[in-house]
């Protein structure tokens, strides 16, 4: 049996996503950022991972900014807002770690949104039974967590 969610819950769970939006663009700027300014031994395999991961990210950002317009409410869309209530930090101005720490920084981003993904999920569908938004929530920490995987594989392989 379908569950129709009030105007009330919509609204929360818009609000409970917004988060989690901002830190998918921390860290699709962050992917960015590292796809730029990678160098050393791994240049090409990460430069090409890099630009994987943000592209990605540009479409889960899109379907996350998305379900919040779908619920009601605006999505925050500027850097402003995004800084305010992401918990990812993006990379400090001027600072560019090497190749190893790049890959270690956007694994443990990925290993932190993921988790926090699915607690959101589980919140969405437990509290307000929308499995449907549960159901996006899970894929996309299913992935992230697969992102984490190879790329500690990589980080291991190389040093």
């Amino acid at each position: 049996m379908e569950m129709i969610l009030s105007s009330v819950s919509k609204a929360k769970i818009a609000e409970i996503l917004k988060p989690i939006l901002a830190d998918q663009f921390v860290l699709y700027t962050k992917a960015r950022n590292y796809h730029w300014n990678v160098q050393g031994s791994q240049f090409l395999t990460l430069h090409k991972k890099f630009e994987e991961l943000y592209n990605e990210l540009a479409d889960d950002i899109d379907e996350t900014a998305e379900r919040i317009r779908a619920y009601g409410l605006y999505a925050p869309g500027t850097m402003k807002e995004f800084l305010k209530i992401a918990q990812l930090k993006e990379e400090a101005e001027g600072n560019y770690p090497d190749q190893f720490e790049m890959v270690k920084r956007i694994a443990n981003d990925y290993d932190f949104l993921a988790s926090r993904i699915r607690d959101i999920g589980y919140e969405v569908q437990s509290e307000f039974g929308d499995e449907v938004t549960a159901g996006k929530l899970y894929s996309i920490a299913e992935r992230y967590e697969k992102h984490v995987w190879l790329l500690k594989s990589i980080i291991e392989g190389g040093n």
